[in-house]
């Protein structure tokens, strides 16, 4: 009997740059596999926290850890542009390191299962998830300027973001939840499961074809990854700041900082708010963030990158800004009525929508911004400098609760949007 054969199309892995659904979906699954962490970090451990009775310092701290690791993705960056398995492809091994870093943590925080009061110990764990998902971030950005064509950098930023505010949303809601009825440890655990199997598909594609799956499986470097590596860090660092240090791209890295710094001091608002003001208890700030966060996640897949097309990502970036200090603005009036939930419910998803599109636009600009060769570098600086902002707002939580509360908060909030807006504006890069 003669053995069953296959046309190599069915035996041979798949690679991303040959298969367009293909790339689009690995690409928005690794976006949820950021976002994640995201949710778990930024409004899970915030939440628990605040319910709990921690200070807004302490809330403020675990913010800002959690966001510190973003601010390093210039290293990261110049790192993985000079160091790469090519054999691999640019960026896939870089994506397996953060993705094992991320499950490693989160295996860790389950077998140590911290308390309330133990808030250093919750900040290590907020930093090493930050980081683990800022690294992966760094190589997807990479993998996504390497392989995607011009034609599709706006829309697919769409679905990719679309894919970070679904992860953050199940981050947010199943972490959040499993939290509050179980413990630190089942959520963790159950973060790491699907994480996991994120991981298996990356394991499973190629970035290019005839590329290696793994490192002791049979594949080759491609012509085109040898042609446009640079084997040396001084070539990288000269070219990076070359780039950067134009006057409208400064502007522009000006402008990341001051409208990312609305989010950094949302982020700590709002558990403080449920906890303080309106007295939620369990997971009931966790499930409506979970709802606005994948509310979100469907115009920004299916609509966001379509707008940031048409209009141009900076434009869109822009509008996002200034509609996001108006709600900051609205919020602040409505102080009479804040007694009443949807006032803040009102908040919670106008702000998360408000996110998406201010990431599509801000993510698609700075991708149409960078060079082949020292992508991933270029692009970590812009995603750099806009977590910057994210921790410079969580770090200024404490000092704003005392300057004057929650009301002076929002002020803040809303006067780094406007400033944001206003320099972006200014920054003629783009449309």
């Amino acid at each position: 009997m003669s053995a069953v054969t296959f046309p190599p199309s069915l035996t041979r892995p798949y690679a991303l740059s040959e298969h367009r659904v293909l790339r689009i979906a690995t690409l928005f699954l690794l976006y949820i596999a950021q976002g994640l962490p995201l949710g778990f970090i930024n409004f899970a451990l915030p939440a628990w926290l605040a319910q709990n009775g921690a200070s807004a310092a302490a809330v403020g701290a675990v913010l800002a850890m959690a966001n510190l690791p973003w601010t390093f993705k210039l290293a990261y960056g110049v790192v993985m542009d000079r160091y790469a398995f090519l054999a691999m492809g640019r960026r896939r091994p870089w994506i397996i390191l953060g993705q094992l870093g991320m499950v490693a943590t989160l295996v860790m925080m389950a077998l140590m299962n911290p308390g309330v009061a133990e808030v250093a110990l919750v900040t290590s764990f907020a930093f090493a998830l930050g980081m683990g998902s800022a690294v992966q971030d760094v190589a997807v950005d990479g993998l996504a300027a390497d392989i995607l064509p011009e034609n599709e950098i706006e829309r697919v930023n769409g679905v990719m973001f679309g894919g970070q505010m679904a992860g953050i949303a199940v981050g947010t809601g199943l972490g959040g939840t499993l939290i509050a009825y179980h413990s630190i440890p089942v959520a963790a655990l159950a973060l790491a499961a699907i994480l996991v199997g994120i991981l298996a598909l990356v394991v499973a594609v190629r970035e290019r074809e005839g590329e290696r799956l793994l490192p002791w499986t049979t594949g080759h470097a491609t012509q085109r990854n040898l042609d446009i590596h640079l084997g040396a860090l001084w070539p990288i660092v000269r070219d990076v700041f070359k780039a950067m240090t134009n006057r409208q791209i400064m502007l522009l890295m000006l402008a990341f900082v001051a409208a990312l710094m609305t989010p950094g001091i949302l982020n700590g608002v709002k558990p403080l708010f449920a906890a303080d003001v309106l007295g939620w208890e369990k997971d009931s700030f966790t499930s409506w963030s979970s709802q606005a966060q994948l509310l979100a996640g469907l115009p920004a897949a299916l609509l966001f990158g379509f707008v940031a097309a048409r209009w141009g990502p900076r434009r869109t970036f822009i509008v996002a800004a200034v509609l996001t200090g108006m709600a900051s603005l609205v919020m602040l009036t409505l102080q009479s009525h804040w007694a009443d939930p949807a006032v803040f419910i009102g908040l919670i998803f106008v702000t998360e929508i408000l996110r998406a599109l201010r990431l599509v636009g801000g993510g698609a600009l700075s991708m149409r911004l960078c060079i082949p060769a020292i992508a991933a570098t270029q692009f970590a600086v812009f995603m750099a400098v806009l977590n910057l902002g994210g921790v410079i707002g969580g770090l200024a939580l404490g000092w704003l609760d005392r300057m004057g509360g929650i009301p002076a908060m929002l002020a803040a909030a809303a006067l780094c949007s406007f400033v944001g807006a206003a320099l972006a504006f200014a920054a003629k890069v783009g449309r």
